[in-house]
């Protein structure tokens, strides 16, 4: 899991294998910012873009300076198109 900044959009990018199918696939997850998939997708070619992002919990350490976010990231397999949901952490400084 990699977080990136573009702009002002906060995006995590990964690899995920498939349950149903077993091939691998990467994932570009938009967590926050300007959702524009079209402008995006030039950005992560060759990946899944999603935006269904969920924040579960925000959790701040270091005085506010650090943000710990579970979220839960919903991405469809592109071979055999199903649905995939899974739990990551992520942190991000002020």
């Amino acid at each position: 899991m990699k977080l990136q900044m573009a702009a002002t959009n906060h995006v995590v990018t990964g690899e995920k294998s498939c349950i149903l199918c077993s091939k691998d696939f990467e994932y570009a997850a938009i967590v926050s910012g300007e959702k524009n998939v079209e402008n995006l997708s030039s950005i992560y070619k060759g990946k899944v873009l999603t935006d269904q992002v969920v924040v579960l919990k925000n959790n701040i350490a270091n005085n506010g300076a650090l943000h710990i976010i579970d979220v839960e990231i919903m991405v469809r397999c592109p071979h055999c198109k199903s649905n995939h949901r899974f739990n990551q952490f992520l942190t991000l400084q002020s």
